[in-house]
């Protein structure tokens, strides 16, 4: 993945069994990954000891966080601190762009 220019919208394809990913980087302490999902497809609750950065290259998102619930579609990001529970759901087929920092 180094070295050359990513078009991430064309790293990633629609899958109907579940989420297409592709990592940059992962290292346990820090990510950069992209995400692929059709409507209706839910990640379910989880917490991040790193704060998370999602950014909508196209469709749209919902994200729960606590108690309160965020609509991004593309171009929108969002920046969930660490150890906060959040949620995605897939309202439209998204790719997502997201850091772990």
């Amino acid at each position: 993945m180094f070295k050359k220019i990513i078009n991430p919208i064309e790293e990633l394809n629609y899958r109907q069994d579940g989420i297409d990913n592709k990592y940059l980087i992962n290292d346990g302490h820090r990510a950069i990954g992209l995400f692929a999902a059709i409507a209706g497809m839910i990640v379910p609750s989880q917490i991040s000891p790193q704060d998370v950065l999602f950014y909508v290259l196209e469709g749209k998102i919902e994200i729960s966080m606590e108690d309160k619930v965020f609509e991004l579609k593309k171009e929108e990001l969002i920046l969930i601190p660490k150890t906060s529970a959040f949620s995605i759901n897939f309202i439209e087929n998204s790719k997502i762009f997201t850091t772990r920092l």
